[in-house]
C-alpha cells in the first residue's frame, strides 16, 4: 500500500507530538489483522508514526469526509468531550476537519459504518485490503478514552472479518495483538491468534477475543 503525500508531510510533526517509540514488530508474512488498544489516541498515533510498515486502520466513517467530520467535531468532540462553547467548537471543527479527513484517506483508512446496514462494506473493503497484501489495524476498545496502555471491554464485531475471509479462501487469517508500553516507549507484538474453523463459531469468537485482550494486557 502506498500512502498519500499528506501522510509523509505530516509524519515529522506527528512524531514530535508522540515522541520516539520503538516498534518491535516484524512485517507480517501472511494476511494479518493487528489489534491494539486505543489508549485515548496514543495507540493510533504511535502505530501510524512508528510501525516499520504501513497498516490500514479501521476508522469511523464520518471522519473520512470533510463535512461529516466537521459536524461530528462540532457537535460531539469539541463540545461534549472537551467542553468548549459551541462557537469556539464550530471554529475549531471548521479549521481541522478538512485536514483530518484528508490525512485519514492518505493513510488508507477503512471506513467503519457502525450500526448501519452499510457495515458489510467495511468487511468487504477489509477483505479486499488483506487480499491485496495490506495489513489492517483495529482498535476495538469500548472505552477508547481510557488512557492506560491496556484494554478493557472490547467490541467483538470485528472478528466477523474471519467469516468474510473464509468465504473467499481457506488460507488462515492471523489476528495479532499489539502491546503498548508507554514507560518504555515501545510497541511489541504477541503471538498470532487464529480461529479454529472446525469448532463452534460462538465459542471461538469468545476464545479469540479473550486471547487477544489478555495478550494486549500482558505486562
Amino acid at each position: 500500500m502506498e500512502r498519500g503525500k499528506l501522510y509523509y508531510a505530516s509524519l515529522p510533526f506527528a512524531r514530535l507530538i508522540t515522541g520516539r517509540w520503538t516498534a518491535e514488530v516484524e512485517p507480517p508474512a501472511a494476511p494479518t489483522v493487528f489489534v491494539c488498544s486505543h489508549s485515548n489516541m496514543r495507540g493510533p498515533l504511535a502505530a501510524q508514526c512508528w510501525l516499520p510498515f504501513p497498516t490500514r486502520p479501521w476508522v469511523l466513517h464520518m471522519f473520512l469526509e470533510k463535512e461529516t467530520c466537521r459536524v461530528h467535531y462540532r457537535d460531539y468532540t469539541f463540545t461534549q468531550r472537551f467542553g468548549l462553547p459551541k462557537p469556539l467548537a464550530a471554529l475549531f471543527a471548521r479549521a481541522s476537519s478538512g485536514y483530518v479527513s484528508a490525512l485519514l484517506r492518505a493513510i488508507g483508512a477503512i471506513p467503519v459504518y457502525r450500526g448501519s446496514v452499510k457495515i458489510k462494506e467495511t468487511f468487504l473493503a477489509t477483505v479486499a485490503a488483506l487480499r491485496s497484501g495490506d495489513s489492517v489495524l483495529i482498535f476495538p476498545d469500548v472505552d477508547y478514552t481510557d488512557s492506560s496502555d491496556g484494554i478493557g471491554a472490547i467490541y467483538d464485531g470485528f472478528l466477523l472479518i474471519d467469516r468474510f475471509w473464509r468465504r473467499i479462501t481457506q488460507d488462515p487469517l492471523d489476528f495479532v495483538p499489539l502491546r503498548l508500553d508507554t514507560a518504555a516507549r515501545r510497541i511489541t507484538a504477541g503471538e498470532a491468534v487464529r480461529f479454529d474453523r472446525s469448532a463452534d463459531r460462538k465459542s471461538e469468537t469468545v476464545r479469540v477475543k479473550e486471547a487477544l485482550r489478555a495478550a494486549i494486557n500482558q505486562a
